[in-house]
């Protein structure tokens, strides 16, 4: 069996005159996953998150991607005048996922706004805006450029986790955002900076596979295997979680029979 990894959703609308509400992801994170060894599944932002409980039961990894900015209201902050498109509810389903993974030791990979939210999830913050607020940074918000187009490289750091899956101390990375991470997070650790000193890879020491990357490897790993080692550890780490959730099941079965 393959694990059964969680993608949630954002919303939008579809359809001529916008008139259908969806909810998508991009192809590349279900792909990635995929490619890797797991399944995608795409969670919905639902009204009842009793609802939500009897999915988080059968999935054994997390995957918070890239997407809109995270609200300032999350951090207590106010929002500027830079702060683009947010969603409430999207913040506080994937705020109540990212809890529940750290909680439950569920093997957690976040990307871009999955690394931010991690980060707020654990009493981080952010900056708003890099271009108005972080003096002296590199261009982090190449829009304008394909998605796989590598800007600026990674400093690794040498005892993390992220190095050991790496297996580099520098790594090259696409670039597109324009928010990060300010303040860490409790007991969150920064394993790789950008040049300009930006953080572009944390973990949690303290659980089994929690990671974040602020670039986007989805993008990157057909052509770079250092980024399909990220999704392939992932991946596994999720197969190990599945295991010990069947051998739970497998001797409380043992035991009621």
């Amino acid at each position: 069996m393959r694990p059964l990894i969680g993608i949630p959703c954002r919303t939008g609308v579809r359809g001529a005159n916008a008139e259908k509400p969806v909810y998508y992801s991009n192809q590349s994170y279900t792909h990635a996953v995929e490619s890797a060894g797991g399944v995608p599944i795409l969670i919905p932002i639902m009204n009842d998150y009793d609802n939500l409980r009897s999915l988080l039961s059968r999935l054994d990894g997390l995957l918070l991607s890239g997407g809109i900015d995270v609200h300032p209201s999350t951090y207590k902050e106010e929002a500027i005048a830079a702060v683009e498109e947010t969603d409430p509810a999207l913040d506080k389903l994937e705020l109540h996922l990212a809890r529940w993974a750290y909680q439950e030791d569920i093997p957690t990979l976040g990307i871009c706004r999955g690394m931010q939210l991690m980060n707020v999830s654990r009493g981080g913050t952010l900056y708003q805006d890099l271009d108005s607020l972080y003096e002296n940074g590199l261009r982090h918000a190449n829009w304008h450029l394909p998605r796989n187009q590598t800007i600026h490289s990674v400093s690794v750091a040498p005892d993390s986790k992220m190095y050991q899956i790496l297996s580099a101390d520098t790594v090259l990375v696409n670039s597109l955002h324009h928010q990060a991470v300010k303040k860490l997070g409790d007991g969150i650790i920064a394993s790789g900076l950008a040049e300009d000193g930006i953080i572009e890879l944390l973990e949690f020491p303290e659980r089994t596979f929690m990671l974040a990357t602020q670039c986007h490897p989805e993008e990157l790993y057909r052509d770079n295997p250092t980024w399909s080692r990220l999704f392939r550890s992932f991946v596994e780490a999720s197969i190990d979680k599945m295991s010990q959730q069947v051998g739970v099941v497998s001797h409380v079965w043992s035991a009621s029979a």
